[in-house]
């Protein structure tokens, strides 16, 4: 069985680490943003607009979290 971990190995330097920190803070902050966008973005949809693509209201957090992490 094969797996792999995303953390660095602990001879990687500090500075290594903290850089590998910030950037996995940097795409999770990404993430969020696009997010919260495209919850923004059907949110402004009318009710018949979203009937129109098969969606309700409170389908739209679940849309955009599929759409972005594709949970």
């Amino acid at each position: 069985m094969a797996y792999s971990t995303l953390s660095t190995p602990a001879s990687a330097g500090l500075v290594t680490r903290f850089l590998s920190m910030a950037s996995g803070l940097y795409r999770n902050w990404q993430l969020r943003r696009e997010y919260r966008a495209t919850v923004y973005a059907l949110r402004a949809l009318s009710a018949r607009d979203l009937a129109d693509i098969g969606l309700s209201r409170c389908a739209i957090p679940g849309v955009a979290r599929e759409h972005v992490y594709g949970k």
